[in-house]
């Protein structure tokens, strides 16, 4: 079939944002037999003007989001994160004769209001849409002529090429990305490198972090294998980083960190509270604690016994390649968009909300 997928495909960093989940959906259609149209709206809205803003040129890419749309008679309209696209345009869109399935796709966490607001804005002509947490918080935008359902974070083999598991030479034990929330004083995610800094002996490599620039692209992959273990620690907290999630905000929550680390073979810490033993098996394919304070006991442990670390993350590697990949999240999202009947093996939740 004819997949047109619109997001961002990032071009104004020049390669630096090549491992989107955008970008590992669309390849994963690929794979699965149907040709790709990605439209950048972004770029083309940035293009679309003299002035190169996205927000000035948001007609011109709504414009031409149509006029793809026209020619290239979809069988399937997939948006993620595509912000300047309006919910009148894709309504447009699913109202021409060829009459394609719409879907959105969210990797962001649904505690945060502007989100939601997104979400159930765009599932008003949506057929589906798919959110990287699971369970009944899904059920806030679902409506008789729409459903939600959960999507795990795509591995992409082709992105995610390390093997952390095969060698014990690393510069560094623990590996730890945040973006700027990183520095707030109240942010979980900040209390844990500190621990774990402060009980000495284990060298960390700290980004977009406690001062440390931010990195991307290539770069990023080399210093993912240059460790040997990662630290998967999400937000939990709403806009004021003051008021905390609700349970059911947080089940399975994952940004896109986690098939990063996963897919590269680190042996990879989660707190609990986003139940991902669900999807990986406890001190067989990840370490969960429960605290900041056996985060930093578990890394202290495993840097310890080296062969129960490679044998972990060789595990968790080996299910996130096989069981949570690009072609299999695809391949979802193209049976539940089109009412199929599901394919046996997923083995994240599958119900439909």
């Amino acid at each position: 079939m004819r997949v047109l997928f619109v997001g961002n495909a990032g071009e104004r960093y020049f390669g630096e944002r090549f491992y989107s989940v955008e970008r590992k959906l669309a390849q994963g259609f690929t794979r699965n037999g149907h040709v790709v149209y990605f439209f950048s709206d972004r770029d083309v809205a940035r293009t679309g003007t003299i002035w190169r803003s996205s927000r000035a040129g948001r007609g011109v890419a709504n414009e031409h989001f149509l006029k793809v749309a026209r020619t290239f008679e979809p069988d399937l309209i997939i948006t993620a994160h595509s912000s300047l696209i309006t919910t009148a345009s894709f309504a447009e869109a699913k109202g021409l004769a060829f009459r394609p399935r719409l879907a959105q796709v969210c990797v962001d966490p649904l505690f945060r209001t502007v989100n939601m607001k997104f979400l159930t804005d765009r599932a008003t002509v949506m057929d589906a849409s798919f959110v990287t947490t699971a369970g009944r918080a899904l059920a806030r935008f679902s409506s008789p002529t729409h459903v939600s359902a959960y999507i795990p974070n795509p591995v992409d083999s082709s992105i995610e090429t390390g093997r952390g598991f095969a060698r014990s030479d690393q510069r560094f034990d623990v590996f730890f990305a945040a973006n700027a929330g990183g520095d707030d004083p109240g942010d979980a995610r900040r209390a844990t490198p500190r621990l774990i800094a402060e009980a000495g002996g284990v060298a960390l490599d700290l980004h977009g972090f406690e001062g440390n620039a931010p990195v991307f692209g290539v770069d990023y992959f080399r210093r993912l294998a240059d460790s040997r273990m990662a630290l998967n620690i999400n937000s939990d907290r709403s806009e004021t980083a003051q008021t905390p999630a609700r349970d059911e905000e947080l089940y399975l929550y994952n940004s896109d960190r986690i098939s990063q680390l996963m897919g590269c073979g680190l042996m990879t810490l989660s707190f609990r509270v986003n139940q991902l033993m669900q999807l990986y098996d406890e001190e067989n394919e990840m370490v969960f604690a429960d605290t900041p304070e056996a985060m930093r006991d578990a890394v202290l442990k495993y840097k310890r016994d080296d062969v129960a670390r490679r044998r972990i993350a060789e595990a968790g590697w080996r299910k996130s390649h096989e069981h949570l990949n690009e072609r299999l999240v695809a391949r979802f999202i193209e049976e539940i968009a089109f009412g199929k009947a599901l394919s046996p093996g997923y083995i994240w939740p599958t119900k439909t909300w």
